[in-house]
Formats: C-alpha cells, structure tokens, sequence
C-alpha cells in the first residue's frame, strides 16, 4: 500500500471513495433512498469545496493498492480544545477493509496531529450503530467519552459516540511512517 497527500485534484476520487463506504457501512443507518442517488452529488460538492480550500489545518492521506485509490483519512488538527485533532474521515472501499489499512490510515494521521500539534490528542465520531466501526476503533485504543444526537446525511438524527484518544503516539507505537 502506498500512501499520498491528496491534491486539489483529488475531489472527485475522495467523493468516490466515501460514496462507496457510507453506501456499504451505513446501509442500514442512513437513509436508503439518500444512499441510492442523491449521496453522489452530496459528497462531490462536499469535497470540491473542501478541496479548493486548501485549509493548512487539514490534512487529507489517500492510500492506494497497484496505483488504485481504496481509501481515505482527513484529519482536522487541534479541532478541538479539549479533544485534540478530529478525524473527520476515515474509508476504504468495501473490498479493502478487514487488512488492518484503517489502522495504517489512522496511525499516520495520528503521527501528522503529534508532529503539529503537540499537545492534542486525536478524536472522532462513529454512529453508535456502527458495531463494526466501534469495534475497530476500540480494538486500537480509543475510548467512548460522550454520546450525542447528530443531523444524519439525508435526513433524520443517529445517535452518535465521541471517541478519544489522549495520547496517538503511545495508542499506535509511532515511530517513523513513511
């Protein structure tokens, strides 16, 4: 696997990555007929702007297999105060997970927020009915510190989990990742 900072380009290729992900892990939490069509358009227009904003607080890592892309990290540093930097996505392509890559993602957006922000941990947000999600994250350390209702793509609200970790660089063992 090899991985690369996404450019001002990649906008489309994000969208496809993340249209691809919900459409599987959150089959049976967002709404299905938001998933079916109009989650393409959504997520296009969400990453060409986020994209072209080019925000230096942000950093977004594409991983890809023989040279295709499979899956995505963005992380927000220093978001929060009192959490640290967000990670604001996490994918892979339906085919790619169950490799440990999620973890390899998370790990060099973790290496990025201790490198920058040296006094914040890392955070993220799981819909509480995402069991495989939380196990995932929970296997790698990060611990359940809130709960909270939150707007859901396409309509309706999900209950949702604040997960932390206080410390990325003794949850994931950083050394240097190249």
């Amino acid at each position: 696997m090899q991985m690369r900072i996404a450019t001002a380009d990649d906008g489309a290729l994000i969208a496809r990555l993340h249209t691809a992900s919900w459409r599987s892990a959150y089959r049976a939490i967002l709404n299905p007929n938001f998933l079916a069509g109009p989650i393409e358009e959504d997520r296009l227009s969400a990453w060409m702007s986020r994209i072209a904003q080019q925000d230096p607080h942000e950093l977004i890592i594409i991983a890809e297999a023989a040279d295709e892309p499979i899956g995505f990290v963005c992380a927000v540093g220093a978001e929060d105060d009192q959490w640290g930097t967000l990670i604001d996505n996490l994918h892979l392509l339906p085919a790619a997970k169950g490799r440990g890559l999620g973890a390899v993602l998370l790990k060099h957006a973790a290496e990025w927020s201790a490198n920058n922000y040296r006094r914040a941990g890392i955070y993220l947000w799981c819909y509480e009915q995402n069991m495989p999600a939380r196990r995932f994250y929970e296997r790698l350390g990060g611990v359940v510190v809130e709960r909270s209702m939150h707007d859901a793509p396409g309509g309706g609200v999900r209950p949702a989990l604040r997960l932390h970790w206080p410390d990325p660089v003794s949850a994931f063992s950083l050394g240097e990742v190249r």
